[in-house]
């Protein structure tokens, strides 16, 4: 309110210009749109004919009032002052006022209009990180309005973050609230991966909401890290580089990677090739970083993932069957030796006595061994005297030359059904150094096909790589050597080398005289195991004396059994045919050919019964005898 001014008060008189009242100015960014003051809080007094004006006023005008009570009072327009005031405008020409006059105004009811919005300031946290985030930030923001922000809250993936703040309302005042700043922590994890937005918002006293949004890039996974490369791998192969991969979210920032527990290396981007050299056995570890950070500034890093690599000297393992070739010819030999005259102590009447024995000879068995000697032709050059003069001539004559034993190796060996065998080999580095005290397995598998290895002896090599092991009974069979390697040394395996088992097949002929025209049944077993189904194994062989020939190709049964029924045709005289059957060759059949015993027939010759009936009868006979000593 402003006053009047001071005057002749006791007078009771004011100079014209004088006024006194009430105004208000809107703040910046504010317009007051309308006023009213309700009935009857409006009054005026003693203004009429007293040279006071009462009146409301804004900045480009003013609307007098009249004496007494007010229905109501309403302006609108748009100003940024407005107020009420009791003006001496002068009585009668006179410049002043006289009396006393008033006006009074109860209550006053601005309107006001905001010309601009609230707007927000997010200073830090996670308003103003760029890239990826990963963990717990803080959400700092605060704002400001012409009337005051009375709340402020944010959210996160479509997610209210806890934390909103919030003011009461003063309507006295043009700054009607004052919410303090957002300040909370949120932790990303919980509202999901990838771009999710992230709103601030505000809203202030005239009911204008102010918000602004951002995205942001959340990425709480953990980087996977694949690693891949040889596992095995020999030393003449150089430096071998295991390659380690590594993917993620938000991007991979590098792997850290370290080789047998050493110092870490690190590999910016997704991928890395981490060199390994030494023999022995490496192992890589590598762990990935990805481009999210916590507020701290932490990267997201992966769970470490291994790689085992051994690095060896190549080796090679071999094997075959060894034997001698002209081994000497030993034999015991009966020789007389000279026995010296000596010193020996014998016992005598309970005492022992030192006596002289005279020399003498005695005969003892000896076991003396020679070379194998062959008699060659060889060409020599000798001089010869011809007319009077020496010249070279070649001359051929025969010489002893004794064969020298030695072992050679084979790659296949026949060996006798049921019977065993030994194989042998060697293992050494590829440069030639022979490999002691290692583990040689010994594996075979049936010769027919299929190649089904299975291990059947272990050896273990002496001081010069060589290694020895003995093969049970079998069928013919695939024979090789593996060597499992160590931690300096690479695996390898032999050739393939071949044991080869004859079949067995028992014949059984009944009868074997017989007449022109009659049968007889050739029954038999082959031995060794199965017999592949449709097979044709066997074949009949039928001849007389040397000369012999294929019959037929009789059926077998799956447990090597069968059954021949031959019949001879009508003919005269006495033959004697002989009989026998053999096996053929099939890669299904893991045994080679063998043939049987030839049985001899003898045909065209009636069984005599006469005989048969004298036979059992002096069996009879010395079965009685038998009886008859046992009493």
């Amino acid at each position: 309110m402003t006053g009047l001014g001071a005057g002749a008060a006791s007078q009771n008189t004011v100079p014209a210009g004088r006024t006194g009242g009430w105004r208000t100015t809107a703040p910046n960014r504010l317009t007051i749109v309308g006023a009213n003051v309700p009935f009857p809080g409006l009054h005026v007094y003693g203004a009429a004919g007293t040279g006071y004006v009462a009146e409301f006023y804004w900045d480009t005008g003013a609307q007098r009032v009249n004496d007494g009570f007010q229905q109501g009072y309403g302006w609108g327009g748009a100003t940024s002052t407005f107020g009420f005031q009791l003006r001496c405008a002068g009585y009668s020409n006179s410049g002043v006022c006289r009396n006393d006059s008033n006006v009074q105004v109860d209550d006053i009811a601005l309107q006001v209009h905001e010309t601009q919005g609230p707007s927000l300031v997010a200073p830090d946290g996670l308003w103003q990180r760029s890239g990826w985030v990963r963990g717990s930030w803080p959400v700092h923001f605060y704002g400001d309005s012409p009337s005051g922000l009375c709340g402020l809250s944010a959210s996160l993936a479509g997610q209210a973050i806890p934390g909103a703040t919030g003011s009461t309302v003063n309507p006295t005042v043009w700054h009607q609230c004052a919410a303090p700043a957002f300040d909370a922590t949120v932790n990303t994890a919980r509202y999901g991966q990838g771009g999710v937005p992230l709103v601030l918002s505000a809203s202030d006293a005239a009911g204008v909401p102010a918000s602004a949004t951002r995205t942001v890039l959340i990425d709480n996974s953990v980087p996977t890290v694949s690693i891949s490369g040889s596992t095995d791998a020999p030393s003449t192969a150089g430096t071998q580089y295991v390659t380690a991969t590594a993917s993620a979210l938000s991007g991979v920032a590098g792997l850290s990677c370290s080789v047998d527990g050493g110092p870490t290396s690190w590999h910016a981007g997704s991928s890395a090739q981490v060199p390994v050299t030494g023999v022995g056995q490496h192992t890589v570890a590598c762990a990935a970083e990805n481009n999210a950070v916590d507020s701290a500034g932490n990267h997201g890093w992966s769970p470490q993932s291994s790689w085992s690599l051994k690095i060896g000297y190549p080796t090679v393992t071999g094997i075959g069957f060894s034997s001698i070739v002209n081994a000497l010819r030993c034999g015991r030999e009966r020789e007389r030796v000279r026995i010296p005259a000596r010193w020996v102590t014998v016992r005598r009447g309970h005492k022992l006595v030192r006596v002289r024995k005279r020399a003498g000879i005695k005969i003892v068995t000896v076991m003396r061994c020679h070379p194998r000697i062959v008699r060659r032709r060889v060409s020599v050059w000798t001089t010869v005297r011809r007319h009077g003069k020496k010249v070279r001539v070649r001359r051929t004559k025969t010489i002893s030359v004794p064969l020298l034993p030695h072992a050679t190796m084979r790659t296949s060996r026949r060996v006798a059904y049921g019977r065993g065998t030994v194989v042998s080999g060697w293992l050494g580095r590829s440069d030639g150094t022979a490999l002691a005290d290692q583990v040689v397995r010994v594996l075979s598998a049936p010769d027919n096909g299929l190649g089904q290895f299975s291990q059947v002896a272990v050896a273990r090599t002496d001081g010069y790589g060589g290694w020895s092991a003995r093969l049970p009974p079998g069928p013919s069979r695939l024979v090789q050597a593996v060597y499992d390697g160590s931690t300096t040394t690479e695996s390898s395996s032999s050739a393939q080398v071949r044991v080869v088992v004859p079949a067995v097949v028992l014949i059984r002929i009944s009868p074997t005289i017989v007449p022109w025209g009659s049968e007889i049944r050739v029954a038999g077993q082959v031995l060794g195991g199965y017999v592949p189904t449709n097979s044709n194994l066997l074949r009949l062989n039928v001849g007389i004396g040397r000369i012999g020939y294929l019959e037929g190709l009789p059926a077998i049964q799956r447990d090597g059994r069968f059954v021949i029924v031959w019949r001879f045709d009508a003919g005269h005289g006495v033959m004697h045919p002989w009989f026998s059957v053999g096996t053929l060759s099939e890669s299904a059949f893991p045994y080679a050919p063998g043939t049987s015993r030839r049985v001899i027939v003898t045909l065209g010759m009636r069984t005599p019964i006469v005989k048969r009936r004298r036979d059992a009868a002096m069996s009879r006979e010395a079965k009685r005898k038998q009886r008859g000593k046992a009493r």
